[in-house]
């Protein structure tokens, strides 16, 4: 069963609401200057009582989370030891909890979608007649990670409709102005290659291989900056660039 915090001193009574215009950015979906509610801040009177402590999450309401799709996968051996193997899965998660009311009464996106993504996987073995030579490949496609937009919004911003600055003198709260699932960076793909011969000397078995890791050299972002701003998207990790690894297994 799922479990949560609860902090019994607050309640959600304690928490006032406001909104924010998000500014104005052509990277984001529709252009930015959208408006974001049901966002929250504690009392300054409230501010600061803690006493927090874990629960079932049954005690306050029901929750799910659950992923739904398809999950394929197809084998094929051949003759001469050459195999084909690949497979795809497409679906997507759902959380719902919006019945779970505690301390803080936000209930944005408190039911959450997400859209149905693809990976594709595949391997492919093949032994070239009389040459001992066996060639391989596998292939990874992946969508890319989901992008957040986190905004610093000031505290003179959130006071236009709060009615007054954030409590605990805090300089700014975060928001992500981006629902989840909303935005994604490139799709990741990958393939790999290994040619491997067997050389026999008498008993000796040797296993001689290369195995080249990122064929394509592709440099597609794993990670990228997610506080809104002028770096916001700039990747913070790629794909390791393309490398060629030799290996040798002897066996006697």
């Amino acid at each position: 069963e799922f479990s949560l915090t609860d902090n019994p001193p607050v309640s959600p009574w304690d928490y006032d609401e406001f909104s924010v215009t998000v500014p104005p950015d052509p990277r984001l979906p529709r252009g930015g200057g959208y408006v974001i509610g049901d966002l929250f801040n504690i009392s300054p009177t409230a501010f600061g009582r803690t006493d927090d402590f874990v629960t079932r999450i049954s005690n306050f309401g029901s929750a799910t989370n659950y992923w739904h799709g398809v999950d394929t996968q197809v084998n094929a051996r051949l003759r001469n030891g050459h195999t084909i193997q690949g497979g795809t899965r497409t679906g997507g998660d759902v959380s719902d909890e919006c019945e779970v009311i505690i301390d803080n009464p936000n209930r944005r996106n408190c039911r959450v979608v997400m859209p149905f993504l693809t990976d594709i996987r595949g391997l492919v073995v093949y032994t070239v007649p009389r040459l001992d030579v066996q060639v391989s490949s596998t292939l990874q496609s992946r969508p890319g990670p989901e992008i957040d937009a986190n905004w610093n919004v000031p505290s003179a911003v959130v006071a236009r409709t709060l009615g007054r600055p954030l409590s605990g003198n805090a300089a700014n709260v975060g928001v992500n102005v981006l629902d989840p699932g909303e935005l994604y960076g490139d799709r990741i793909t990958q393939i790999d290659l290994r040619i491997a011969k067997l050389l026999r000397f008498g008993r000796t078995r040797t296993n001689v291989g290369i195995d080249i890791y990122n064929l394509t050299n592709s440099n597609l972002p794993l990670a990228y900056v997610d506080t809104l701003g002028g770096t916001w998207r700039n990747p913070t990790s790629v794909l390791d660039a393309r490398f060629v690894k030799v290996s040798a297994q002897i066996d006697f």
